[in-house]
């Protein structure tokens, strides 16, 4: 498993009136962003792709060049992120509420690691979905419950996985 260490950004709406709906943005070669903004009930809105992620080798996790806690927005990537939103939203934008970072965990080949686990019994495994979790989570849960309760996924081949 290596590791993608990724900035992203929240911005308040005291007024909580904001759109609930999510926005998949093209890349934004003025800022290098290709933003994916959630805006959530509370009036947040939560900004990910903010591009310039660090992509962390398996024998640097190892030697824990991340420790949790220590995982740091890029103050670059926080810029280029604000700025790009700024064009678009004219109520929120400027300065970020909350700024943060968090390591991803993503196999090296960018396939999630899914099926039963090697030398255990009833032992399975669905994980390293990277970004695309959130597409990912409906067609990995119908496979590994397919998995677990009926030996096979008909669906979905977990042997390359």
């Amino acid at each position: 498993m290596t590791g993608i260490k990724s900035t992203s950004i929240v911005f308040k709406d005291a007024s909580r009136e904001v759109e609930p709906f999510a926005l998949f943005c093209g890349e934004d070669s003025r800022f290098g962003t290709h933003l994916e903004v959630y805006p959530r009930n509370s009036g947040e809105v939560y900004l990910c792709g903010i591009g310039g992620s660090e992509y962390v080798d398996a024998d640097e996790l190892r030697a824990g060049k991340y420790p949790p806690g220590q995982v740091h927005a890029d103050p670059a990537r926080v810029k280029a992120a604000t700025d790009s939103f700024s064009t678009m939203s004219r109520r929120l934008g400027g300065t970020p509420d909350t700024v943060q970072a968090c390591m991803r965990p993503c196999p090296p080949d960018a396939l999630p690691y899914m099926g039963r686990v090697r030398g255990f019994t009833n032992a399975y495994m669905s994980a390293g979905h990277n970004c695309w979790g959130i597409l990912w989570a409906p067609v990995s849960g119908k496979a590994m419950s397919e998995l677990i309760l009926d030996g096979r996924a008909p669906p979905v081949c977990c042997d390359l996985l």
